[in-house]
């Protein structure tokens, strides 16, 4: 059963965990958000039966609008990962991108929660700028360092990522 804090309605926006049947609707939104990378539909099919008390999605009229990925990484459970934020193009302007984190940063077992990290192309200023506005929020700070240099994605012509670090955030509900 959910509870207040993972099924939310703001406006025409339904906000809630996802499920395993929202595997094929997260993998169609991001095919449409270019130039997200593209992940497998398994792994999304995962994300959501694995993950979805870290991940959240966001419904207008029955269809998935935007979505957020993110996971704890084992070895730093202070530590939420952003994987993936997607938008809609019909929904873009509107600051949906920060109600998914605010949705999911008051679900009450992620009150631990230090840091946000996630990684970042170098050209991806709008993402870059949502991490910047969330440090805002919290009143905290933002590092950035290169993690992963292009080098590794082969000749596909992939931008480096970079680890961006949002924290300390202070959680507690």
């Amino acid at each position: 059963m959910l509870t207040k804090n993972e099924l939310k309605e703001e406006g025409p926006l339904l906000f809630r965990p996802p499920v395993a049947e929202d595997g094929p609707c997260m993998h169609a939104l991001v095919e449409r958000c270019k130039p997200l990378d593209v992940n497998s539909l398994y792994c999304y099919l995962i994300l959501c039966e694995h993950f979805s008390s870290t991940c959240v999605v966001a419904e207008a009229d029955g269809e998935t609008v935007a979505m957020m990925t993110a996971y704890i990484p084992p070895d730093r459970p202070d530590t939420l990962f952003v994987w993936q934020i997607a938008v809609d193009a019909s929904q873009r302007g509107r600051g949906v991108a920060r109600k998914l984190f605010s949705h999911l940063l008051q679900r009450s077992h992620l009150a631990d929660i230090r840091f946000i990290e996630a990684t970042v192309n170098p050209s991806n200023d709008a993402s870059r700028g949502l991490f910047h506005s969330l440090a805002a929020t919290h009143n905290c700070d933002v590092t950035e360092a290169e993690l992963f240099p292009a080098s590794l994605f082969g000749e596909g012509g992939h931008e480096q990522e970079n680890l961006l670090r949002v924290g300390p955030v202070s959680l507690k509900h």
